[in-house]
């Protein structure tokens, strides 16, 4: 295909602290969560006293098994990221085969994108904990090492799933799942996929919590919380399934100047980049869904948005602080609340000076 051909979402998984699907998503978009009252389920009981004295509250997915999408054998040592992940993949793709009767040619074609701040934190100092206190370098399960590489998450969806497309993680903080899909999409068309499922994983641990809230990025009043959306990303044409939405443009850019006014130049550029693609498709963008909001960087990304006079969603307070996923929460939020026919832009800031801006039109080809 060429650089200028179309390429849509075909489907979306998404699990969330608002529980799993589009719908769920969506209600707790349009009806947030009563104040005093936490999103999503419990963390697990053996971390309870992990978070004895975090500042803020904590929302896990609610009633989360792995068991319930997969199978159980060969799921004993998968951490969580990766278990999200895979669920959510698992997902996505009994849809588009059940919906669209995607064959499992097609599938091998396929790749996956995957962005996240850096995999599982958990699973990394646990490994360097037990090597250093307990049984040492020797001893270790060997099985329990994939998890604590970056890619773990994409790997494991591919094997299950017998992806042969191209296999990728992306960090770039809180603008990862953007990264990935302009990455998706460049790799699309080069001829080097025929399909790639494009989001972002992150878990909740005591570890990433504390971390959250020692760093001080994050105000206090949100809910750190995990999760995992997935899109199908794919050419449009007529062989294809009927599309959610149709990427209209996504930029990525990195801001040197680090002040607000840096941060705030470097997003109105990325803005001004996806916005003027839309503009030439004849795309009016109705929806904003900004990525900062809550944050240090809340007032650079508003000063980036301030022409825009359209409704706004924040995706953030509605499902939890969830790192490397949130943009695949605000893309999967777009599809789930955009008017047919019209644009919705997302963006994002992350500290290390990263901005995202992106355009859907939702509701199929523009």
């Amino acid at each position: 295909m060429t650089t200028t051909e179309q390429l849509q979402i075909s489907d979306v998984s998404v699990l969330s602290a608002a529980g799993a699907g589009l719908d769920a998503l969506r209600t707790r978009l349009r009806r947030p969560a009563a104040a005093g009252a936490a999103p999503g389920g419990e963390p697990a009981a053996a971390d309870a006293g992990h978070y004895a004295g975090l500042p803020g509250r904590v929302a896990a997915v609610p009633d989360f098994r792995i068991t319930d999408f997969v199978p159980r054998k060969g799921t004993k040592n998968l951490d969580r990221t990766t278990a999200l992940g895979l669920a959510a993949a698992t997902v996505l793709k009994r849809g588009l085969s059940e919906r669209a009767g995607v064959s499992e040619e097609s599938w091998a074609a396929t790749g996956i994108a995957m962005g996240t701040v850096v995999g599982s934190l958990r699973s990394s100092v646990e490994l360097d904990v037990d090597i250093i206190e307990g049984k040492g370098i020797d001893l270790v399960n060997p099985a329990v090492f994939p998890n604590t590489t970056m890619n773990c998450c994409a790997s494991q969806i591919a094997i299950w799933h017998r992806l042969r497309g191209p296999n990728s993680t992306l960090a770039n903080g809180t603008v990862s799942a953007l990264s990935a899909l302009r990455y998706a999409a460049r790799l699309i068309r080069c001829g080097h996929a025929r399909r790639m499922l494009v989001g972002g994983v992150e878990e909740l641990s005591p570890h990433t919590a504390w971390g959250i809230r020692l760093k001080k990025d994050v105000d206090e009043s949100v809910v750190i919380g995990e999760g995992a959306a997935l899109l199908a990303l794919e050419p449009a044409g007529d062989d294809a399934p009927p599309a959610l939405a149709t990427l209209t443009a996504c930029e990525v850019m990195f801001a040197p100047d680090r002040t607000r006014a840096g941060r705030t130049g470097a997003l109105r550029r990325a803005v001004t980049r996806v916005t003027a693609a839309a503009e030439a498709a004849g795309v009016e963008v109705r929806l904003v869904l900004p990525g900062a909001v809550g944050t240090v960087d809340e007032e650079s990304e508003a000063a980036a948005l301030e022409p825009f006079d359209a409704e706004r969603v924040d995706v953030r307070q509605a499902v939890g602080e969830c790192g490397g996923a949130l943009g695949a929460m605000q893309l999967a939020a777009a599809v789930a609340l955009g008017q047919p026919g019209t644009g919705a832009l997302v963006t994002g800031i992350d500290d290390s000076g990263a901005v995202a801006a992106a355009v859907l039109t939702v509701g199929g080809r523009a």
